[in-house]
């Protein structure tokens, strides 16, 4: 008896934490993490009580935190997919690298409507969470490691300096999210377009990584 009544509250729990992250990340992705309140978040999950949302995410960071969460597992599969392919072969360890921040990203968004929030929301928040651009950053959001990304990372940045190679990568990256955010909104009902599109992102962040050293 005791068993089943814990197994309905699991349930209803988790079904009220997707109501929220599906309210929020609509939100987010449209508004801005920073400008939307958690009271409108509260209302757009259909939820009476004010409290809801501090007993399930804790603030707006742990909020954050399970909407990437929410989407990091079927994005490292995309990427996992991809980087045991044969595919990745054929292309120069910066290529290598490019084409594994692009290539996940833009199948998820084939896969659900969902993955167009989810890019919008990491172009918010790829600088203000990176210790390039703000070392003294305190924020709580951590973002999936990528493992088997990093030998890839290593010989495509080898030219390069300890810290220009850091800043490189960090342009890369926000290069990666901001590109893909902007052609979701210009071309999301193209998908020939925005396929197009995507093959030019990883040509110009292989470009960025494969640059000579400046002096």
């Amino acid at each position: 008896m005791a068993s089943g009544h814990t197994n309905k509250h699991t349930a209803r729990s988790a079904q009220t934490r997707l109501r929220f992250i599906n309210a929020a990340q609509k939100l987010f992705a449209e508004r801005g993490v920073d400008v939307v309140s958690l009271n409108e978040v509260t209302k757009a999950a259909g939820q009476k009580n004010r409290n809801a949302l501090q007993y399930h995410f804790g603030n707006r960071q742990g909020l954050i935190q399970a909407i990437l969460d929410y989407h990091a597992d079927p994005v490292e599969a995309l990427r996992n997919r991809f980087l045991a392919s044969a595919e990745l072969e054929q292309w120069s360890p910066a290529e290598q690298v490019a084409r594994t921040l692009v290539t996940p990203l833009g199948e998820y968004l084939k896969s659900t409507p969902e993955g167009e929030y989810y890019v919008r929301i990491l172009s918010q928040l790829a600088a203000t969470n990176s210790p390039t651009t703000n070392p003294g950053a305190d924020s709580q959001i951590s973002f999936r490691d990528v493992p088997a990304l990093e030998p890839l990372v290593a010989r495509a940045l080898s030219h390069l300096g300890q810290a220009e190679a850091r800043r490189r990568l960090f342009l890369a990256v926000s290069i990666n999210f901001h590109s893909i955010a902007d052609i979701c909104s210009a071309f999301g009902d193209k998908p020939r377009q925005r396929s197009i599109m995507l093959d030019q992102v990883a040509g110009a962040i292989a470009a960025t990584l494969e640059a000579p050293a400046r002096n």
